[in-house]
């Protein structure tokens, strides 16, 4: 029920609305929802691809930083190891001058300098003040022991990383990884301390074979090593501060947002933890591409769409509005439309069915002005008739009162065939005047009165005429009515043209059919004949003869009264062969008679 007044609600709006609504209802809402959906998943498996990208990097990046410390644990340990070395750091040297030489002589700083490019520098710092101050050796001093990593030396035999500040010739200070072990010498009952620092050109080297900015701190303190310096900020380590210092996903700069990775390492020899960040400094950037790109284009098809159903629905709705607007004037009785309507859809067929519907109520209209016309002139012309008729005639009584007397006398006299010619001659002028003023007739006496007609034209021409009437075995004479006088100007015109040369054998045929409630009456004589130059003169002789000029009944008279009163579908055809005969074949409505009309 609600479905139906909705759709109720929605035909009291506008044509143009409702093509609105239905394009926003089916295609501006489905296809933001499911544009929408499909920006939103493609920025999701974005974002997915680049967390997944950042959590390789970042293990790559904690496999390298593995094998690096690792690899600096091992030197740092052979170093300590080293007989030499430890010899070298025991012994109590006369002189400065002993010392320095027993240095130089000692190969191993150099031979791991050349070795192992991870390390930058090698510092050993010693208590034997016998040794002298060189590039590798220093001795422990008080502002040394002020250190944190110092203390720290002295306090732990487990070995440590730190970060230290490192300036070089130029003066340039930067953060440095800084490994420190204790050098045990059993001979002296002392020990020195190693500082093995990592080189951050090494680490770039290694680590900087993606597009992906790595970021490293240890433990709680700074950022020592950062790709892109721009990003190294300590909110990072914020992102590390979880149980397991594993972090995946969105990370908040104050600069920009990334994806990245964090997580943190640890190490078998020491107590440290290392923290690694992998950030995909393009991903934000790229993906707000890509959803920009799409909800470009995801506006443009909607603003085209949006466009075309508008244009198209003012066109739909103007085309409406000219057919309404015509309907209603052709209601009103204004007939005078548009000639052309664009379009071959069902409305331009509506409207085409409006005017073919306008232009046949103009035809009716048309046909009922000429059927009135028709009918005042055939009444005119029956008045006329009528009129010669009675202006011509004699008393009928005193007609009809001669020639009975003529007939009886033949018949005293013994004369026959006298008798019979002034009986025929009789009921012919009777059915004459009786219905000239009738509209109608039975077609019964209209042939009972050829018969007549006929019988009078072989008592004058004797074998040189002969007739049949034929008629089809499921037609009632007596059912349908014609026009008075109708056949007998056509059985006369037969008799008098087509059979006047002929001595015998002349022979009219009336053969009357029904097909298509319309009456078929042939009547064919077998005379002379016409050419096609006579059958067309004949021809426009009926459709150009004045009424004026028309002294009797002729083919005019009944061409026009058929015309006239029928309608211009019906009236006669000639069809004729020179030496063969002529064929007129009549075409009139099968009109049922009127009640009372055969009494």
């Amino acid at each position: 029920m609600s479905i139906k007044k909705i759709f109720t609600a929605i035909t009291r709006i506008k044509v143009q609305k409702q093509l609105s609504i239905i394009f926003f209802i089916a295609i501006f809402i489905p296809v933001m929802s499911i544009g929408n959906y499909l920006v939103y998943n493609t920025r999701s498996l974005l974002f997915r691809h680049y967390e997944d990208q950042s959590h390789s990097d970042n293990l790559r990046v904690k496999s390298l930083l593995l094998d690096l410390t690792s690899n600096i644990q091992i030197k740092a340990e052979s170093l300590s190891s080293d007989k030499e070395l430890i010899q070298l750091l025991s012994t109590v040297y006369a002189s400065p001058t002993e010392g320095t030489r027993e240095i130089e002589n000692y190969k191993g700083f150099v031979t791991l300098l050349s070795q192992d490019m991870a390390i930058q520098r090698i510092s050993i710092y010693t208590q034997n003040n016998s040794m002298p101050e060189s590039k590798y050796i220093h001795q422990i001093t008080s502002d040394l022991q002020k250190e944190d990593w110092f203390e720290q030396a002295y306090t732990t035999v487990t070995p440590f990383w730190t970060i230290e500040d490192v300036s070089d010739n130029f003066d340039n200070h930067s953060l440095m990884l800084c490994l420190h072990t204790r050098i045990f010498l059993p001979q002296i009952n002392s020990f020195a301390i190693l500082n093995l620092t990592v080189s951050n050109n090494h680490i770039k080297n290694r680590i900087e074979n993606s597009s992906l900015n790595t970021v490293l701190w240890l433990n709680e303190g700074e950022i020592f090593y950062c790709s892109n310096k721009q990003t190294m900020d300590q909110s990072l380590k914020t992102y590390a501060s979880g149980p397991d210092g594993y972090y995946l996903g969105k990370i908040n700069l104050p600069e920009q947002k990334v994806i990245g990775c964090v997580s943190s390492l640890s190490t078998t020899y020491s107590n440290d933890l290392f923290y690694l960040a992998s950030l995909n400094e393009n991903g934000y950037p790229y993906m707000n591409k890509i959803t920009g790109l799409y909800l470009g284009i995801l506006m443009l098809i909607l603003f085209v769409t949006s466009a075309f159903i508008y244009t198209y629905s003012r066109y739909f709705s103007h085309r409406i509005i000219t057919l309404r607007e015509t309907m209603h004037n052709a209601s009103q009785g204004n007939y005078n439309i548009i000639d052309t309507f664009h379009g071959e859809d069902e409305i331009s067929e509506a409207f085409a069915d409006l005017n073919v519907m306008i232009q046949d109520i103009l035809r009716k209209e048309t046909s009922v002005y000429e059927a009135q016309i028709r009918t005042q002139q055939l009444a005119n012309q029956q008045q006329q008739m009528e009129f010669k008729m009675l202006s011509s005639q004699i008393n009928p009584h005193f007609l009809y009162n001669t020639l009975e007397t003529i007939r009886m006398r033949s018949l005293k006299a013994g004369n026959l065939d006298v008798a019979n010619a002034v009986k025929l001659l009789g009921k012919s002028m009777r059915y004459v005047l009786e219905n000239t003023t009738n509209s109608f007739i039975t077609l019964a006496k209209e042939l009972d009165y050829i018969d007549t007609y006929l019988s009078i034209q072989k008592l004058r021409f004797h074998d040189s005429i002969n007739y049949s009437l034929k008629t089809s075995p499921q037609i009632d004479l007596n059912e349908y009515q014609i026009m008075p006088l109708l056949l007998q100007p056509i059985v006369e015109n037969g008799v008098l043209h087509g059979l006047k040369e002929m001595e015998q054998g002349g022979r009219i045929i009336i053969h009357i059919i029904k097909k298509e409630k319309k009456l078929y009456i042939d009547i064919f004589d077998n005379g002379c004949g016409m050419t096609p130059e006579e059958i067309a003169k004949m021809y426009q002789n009926i459709d150009k003869l004045h009424r004026e000029s028309s002294k009797r009944i002729g083919l005019y008279n009944i061409y026009q009264r058929i015309q006239l009163y029928y309608g211009k579908n019906f009236g006669f055809q000639v069809k004729s062969k020179k030496h063969w005969g002529t064929l007129v074949t009549m075409v009139l409505p099968a009109q049922e008679c009127i009640r009372g009309m055969e009494e």
